[in-house]
């Protein structure tokens, strides 16, 4: 996209009451992905993940880099208690870099798929991935782990935050 749909599609997805996105740079000002909330409950002062990448700027480091600067902002400046996410089981580089920035599991539970046409059963290319998945009452679904991070356990863990000393935490 050029700058005037990027910010066109930006603003269209950037603020609502229960939703928030926030645009992710790399050191060179290219637009790498976001980091979104959805379902924000400012009463509970929770709401519920979701980071997308585009796929150039994986495995590089950005991922967990933006989250914890981002966690660090969640419970520090917008003074939220919990987050949420959910990871497909399947998708071990997110788990692991959530795991990484202090998330803890909840539980796994199968959930229906985003993508109802993914071939999985059908595709002998994605034979290693059928175990993640089950049909049920026709509907592909996938295991889906459900993690989340307090902020308390944010401040236990700010030894993993070494850009933010933990006397800035309160």
């Amino acid at each position: 996209m050029n700058r005037e749909e990027r910010n066109y599609w930006f603003g269209r997805k950037k603020d609502s009451l229960t939703r928030k996105s926030f645009a992710i740079f790399n050191e060179d000002d290219v637009l790498i992905g976001y980091i979104s909330l959805r379902d924000i409950n400012w009463l509970r002062r929770s709401s519920e993940l979701g980071i997308v990448f585009d796929p150039k700027y994986m495995n590089k480091g950005y991922g967990t880099d933006a989250l914890k600067s981002f966690i660090y902002y969640y419970f520090k400046t917008l003074k939220m208690k919990q987050l949420k996410l959910r990871v497909a089981e399947f998708n071990i580089r997110a788990q692991r870099c959530y795991e990484n920035c202090g998330f803890a599991t909840k539980e796994s539970v199968y959930e229906n798929f985003e993508d109802q046409s993914l071939p999985v059963f059908e595709n002998d290319n994605l034979k290693e991935y059928q175990r993640f998945f089950k049909k049920s009452d026709d509907m592909l679904q996938c295991n889906y782990i459900h993690m989340y991070i307090t902020k308390g356990m944010f401040i236990d863990n700010l030894k993993c935050y070494p850009h933010y000393p933990p006397n800035t935490c309160a």
